[in-house]
Order: structure tokens, then C-alpha cells, then sequence
């Protein structure tokens, strides 16, 4: 255990410092996290909790501690408190170590990448990621970094983000470069369908299906996991940012209703491309949770998306900073 965290650690070390990673290095080292937490044994929550009110020194952190006290018991109870290299600890506390260096490091983008990636393969749910702001603060404080321990706890209401477009328009690239934009740090939970889609079957993201498991049936089910998910996040005031197709009026219909129920803004950005740049965006695909392929891709043409109305339409055969320049202003008009 201590030779794979001195591992850990030093591929870590390594990134820090190296602005807009590649996305595969951070999914790489969220994923070495994850096993590492998954091989560590049960530990006593009591002497975890000591930690954290040792650490919560600011009226900030002692009352945002006093908001997630149950949740913090709980994580505890059903087994998210292990044994780590530094003593007993919630996991997403440990997590909060790396995150909290990234943000210092001036890498948010990478911190949100990461966060999103641990959470997609080792799934913590809502309150999980409602506690990352808390955590990330008490670790700033540990390191001396007042300012940051602050800013990370100011007042932030959540929002829901919806970004469609048919396969191959960079809608996971889109939602990689905002996350970090929205709400406090780490950002907005991304839930992208695709990896919805694997989890339901009991899969690791990149684990590739065959054509005949996609079915209406088969979509239903996961957009319907993906609204849950996201309706949870919003209810504990995470920002959340949907990724997927919304081929059909109802499912961005739902998407809308869905924020309406938790009275956030709604944004949604739908992006289109021409059928060849799209291709050729699949065909260069590796290790990516998408199974979209050339001949999905043709399928999707034929078929009519219907009204977009109240969608900020973007095409994206255009430089990235412009496309992004482009979602910001459409989130900023909310």
C-alpha cells in the first residue's frame, strides 16, 4: 500500500504544474487513485471526524462542517472512511489532496477532470460531491493557503447545463473545458450518458458494447439514470452539466422540467457539425466511453432532432476557443 501511494504521489508530482493536460493523464491517475482506495481496508470514522473539526479553524469551515456532519457520519458508516497513509480517512478527503494542489497550481480545469473521473469509476453519489468544496477548504488551510480555504466556500448557487449534439461534435471536450466554471471548486458535475450507459450494465467507462445492446429501451433507461443522478446533485447545490445527444424533443424537454423542479437556470447548447467532420471526429477516437461509430453516425443524419427551441446552437467547425468563448457568453446571458 505505501509503495503504490509513493507511486501515486510521484506521477502526481510529475503533472503539477503542466497547464491543460491531456484529459487520458488525469482519467489515468483518478483511476490509479481509485484502486488504491478500493484495496485499503475499513478504518473507524471517530478519529476522522476529530481530524476535520482539528482542521475547521474558520467560521466558514466550522459551519459548513455542521451542514455535512450527517453525511460525514454516514460516508463513515457504510464503509468511505479507510485506511489510507495518512491515518484513517473519508476517501473524497484523501481525493481533496491532489485537487486542492491542482486549483493552487492554477490547473482547475485538470481538478474538475479529475474529480469527475474518480467519481465516474468510483462512484460516490451526490452528497459525495457536495463534501469536496468543504474538503478541498480544509486542505488549503493545511497547507497554508487561507485565500484559497475561503474562496472555495463562498456562496455559489447551482445550475443545470445541458450539451447536445449529434455524436462526433465534441460535446465531452465542451463539458471538460466549462466544468470547472461553474460553482465552487472542484466545479460542476459532469454526468455524460455514455458512461451511464456502461455503469448500468456494470462496466468500467471504456468498455466497449456490441451495436445490438443499443436499444430505445436501452436509452430510455439510461437518460432516465442520468436525470435521477442529476436531480440528486442539484438537491445537495451541486452545478451539473449533462452530456449526451438529446436526439429527441421530450428527452430535452426533460432536461428543462428537470430544472424548473429544483428552480435553478437551465442552459442548453446544442452543436452541430457537418456529417464528414463528424466521422472523421469518431474515427479518431481511442479509449473513449463513446461506442458511436461511422455508421451511428450516418444513421444520426437521416434523422430529425425536431425544435431546439430555447438551445444556443454553436457550430464547432471552428477553433476550440472560440466554441468556448461562444458557451460561456451563452451561460453568462443566464
Amino acid at each position: 500500500m505505501a509503495a503504490s501511494a509513493a507511486t501515486e504521489m510521484a506521477t502526481f508530482e510529475a503533472l503539477l504544474g503542466r497547464g491543460g493536460l491531456d484529459p487520458s493523464a488525469v482519467h489515468r491517475l483518478a483511476d490509479r487513485i481509485g484502486a488504491a482506495h478500493i484495496a485499503a481496508a475499513p478504518a473507524d470514522g471517530t478519529a476522522f471526524r476529530r481530524r476535520l473539526a482539528a482542521l475547521a479553524t474558520s467560521p466558514e469551515q466550522r459551519a459548513e462542517l455542521e451542514r455535512r456532519q450527517a453525511v460525514v457520519v454516514r460516508r463513515a458508516q457504510i464503509g468511505r472512511v479507510r485506511a489510507l497513509p495518512e491515518g484513517p480517512s473519508d476517501l473524497l478527503f484523501d481525493l481533496a489532496r491532489p485537487l486542492m494542489e491542482l486549483v493552487r497550481h492554477d490547473q482547475p480545469a485538470d481538478a474538475n477532470i479529475l474529480a469527475n473521473r474518480y467519481l465516474d469509476v468510483t462512484p460516490q453519489g451526490a452528497t459525495g460531491w457536495s463534501l469536496l468544496p468543504l474538503f478541498l477548504s480544509l486542505r488549503a488551510s493545511a497547507a497554508g493557503d487561507p485565500a484559497l480555504a475561503e474562496a472555495v466556500l463562498k456562496p455559489c448557487p447551482p445550475r443545470l447545463v445541458a450539451i447536445g449534439g449529434l455524436s462526433g461534435t465534441g460535446k465531452s471536450t465542451l463539458s471538460r473545458l466549462l466544468g470547472h466554471r461553474l460553482g465552487r471548486a472542484p466545479g460542476a458535475r459532469v454526468l455524460r450518458w455514455d458512461v451511464f450507459c456502461k455503469r448500468l450494465q456494470g462496466l468500467p467507462p471504456e468498455k466497449r458494447l456490441p451495436p445490438r445492446h443499443y436499444t430505445r429501451q436501452t436509452d430510455m433507461e439510461t437518460y432516465e439514470a442520468m436525470f435521477e443522478s442529476a436531480q440528486d446533485h442539484l438537491e445537495c447545490g451541486t452545478p451539473v452539466i449533462l452530456d449526451a445527444v438529446f436526439m429527441s424533443r421530450s428527452e430535452r424537454e426533460v432536461a428543462q422540467a428537470l430544472a424548473a423542479r429544483a428552480r435553478v437556470p437551465f442552459t442548453g447548447i446544442w452543436l452541430e457539425a457537418p456529417e464528414q467532420e463528424r466521422v472523421a471526429r469518431v474515427r479518431e477516437r481511442l479509449h473513449d466511453a463513446s461506442d458511436a461509430d461511422e455508421r451511428v453516425v450516418r444513421e444520426q443524419s437521416k434523422r430529425s432532432v425536431g425544435d431546439l427551441f430555447g438551445w444556443h446552437r454553436m457550430r464547432v467547425n471552428r477553433p476550440l476557443e472560440t466554441i468556448v468563448a461562444a458557451a460561456r457568453g451563452a451561460l453568462e446571458r443566464r
